[in-house]
């Protein structure tokens, strides 16, 4: 039993002469002094935050914001952090690595395609400052024609261009629609003064708008004028003061106003013209004093019109002559008149 204590009294001699690396009494070049808040042995209770393991930092959270400074893209600004709202103020508040992108407080952007000045409502972003294409209006009901907006003019195509949910004749505000003028008498011929204007024909409406009595359909440009007093036709004429009218009575000139008219010089009329009469029985209307109720004269003219002249008509204001029954030169009791014996 003596022999083995002797051994192990000879080994730990030998161990003795040995300094031990990392004793207290060596130098220290990884803070194993313990300088730095380590425990001297290996750094495991250090105040600079180590693990002591392999000498790293651990993450921390300086703004206090619930986030490190491995996730937090700004650890000095508690606002700051990858569940911040973004806002427009020029910064990264999501850490997402854009700035000013979707904010909470930013303005509702509508996009412009048809570069219009009006936006489409069905399609919006929300920005700090307005992108390009983009407008602050909604009220673009196509956003793919540059002639369709609330500020466009309703015309006559079957679209709503003004975007005010009327097309054509239902809009007010139709320009360079059609003037469709009221035909109350059906004859064709629109009154001028009942004008409605449309994109197509509305029932009981013409083009036209010359009739002067839309009440009466026999009254209309196209009518024939007639003795009636009334301007037919329509051309601001009545009766005789007309040239187009049809119709009337024949008078016949009566130039000697013997009350007898000429059958060869005649004149339609509605009214008795001036130097004319309504018979046509003068066979002279020359003279006065010849015409149907003149009286036969012997002068070896036709006075009464009646196609015979002196001794072969009744004539009146001859000479008498008796009758000379015996031939003997002397007449008897028995008389007659007579231009020439």
């Amino acid at each position: 039993m003596r022999a083995p204590a002797l051994a192990l009294t000879a080994l730990l001699a030998a161990c003795g002469d040995k300094v031990p690396e990392h004793s207290h009494d060596a130098p220290v070049t990884d803070g194993s002094d313990g300088s730095d808040g380590t425990s001297g042995a290996d750094g495991a209770d250090g105040a600079d935050g180590t693990d002591g393991s392999d000498g790293t930092e651990s993450p921390v959270d300086r703004d206090g914001d619930g986030f490190t400074s491995t996730e937090d893209c700004d650890d000095g600004d508690p606002a700051v952090h990858p569940e911040a709202d973004e806002a427009c103020n020029g910064v990264d508040d999501d850490c997402d690595g854009a700035v000013d992108e979707e904010p909470v407080d930013g303005r509702t952007w509508y996009a412009d395609a048809d570069a219009d000045g009006h936006g489409d409502p069905d399609a919006s972003i929300e920005a700090c400052t307005r992108p390009e294409g983009y407008t602050g209006d909604a009220t673009d009901c196509d956003d793919t024609l540059e002639t369709v907006s609330p500020s466009a003019v309703e015309v006559c195509d079957g679209d709503d261009e003004d975007c005010d949910g009327l097309i054509d004749e239902d809009d007010p505000d139709t320009a360079g629609g059609v003037r469709w003028y009221t035909d109350a008498d059906g004859d064709g011929y629109g009154d001028a003064a009942s004008v409605t204007v449309s994109c197509s024909q509305p029932s009981g409406a013409v083009l036209d708008d010359t009739d002067c009595d839309d009440a009466d359909p026999l009254l209309h440009p196209a009518a024939s004028e007639v003795c009636d007093g009334v301007d037919n036709d329509c051309d601001g004429l009545t009766d005789d003061d007309d040239s187009d009218r049809t119709g009337g009575d024949t008078w016949y000139a009566d130039t000697d106003g013997d009350g007898y008219g000429d059958a060869t010089a005649t004149t339609q009329a509605c009214l008795q013209p001036s130097g004319a009469v309504a018979d046509d029985t003068d066979c002279d209307d020359a003279d006065g004093a010849i015409h149907p109720a003149a009286t036969e004269l012997c002068d070896s003219v036709d006075n009464d019109c009646d196609g015979l002249t002196d001794d072969d008509d009744a004539v009146t204001g001859g000479s008498t002559f008796y009758v000379d029954g015996d031939g003997d030169g002397y007449g008897g009791e028995t008389t007659v008149e007579a231009c020439s014996q």
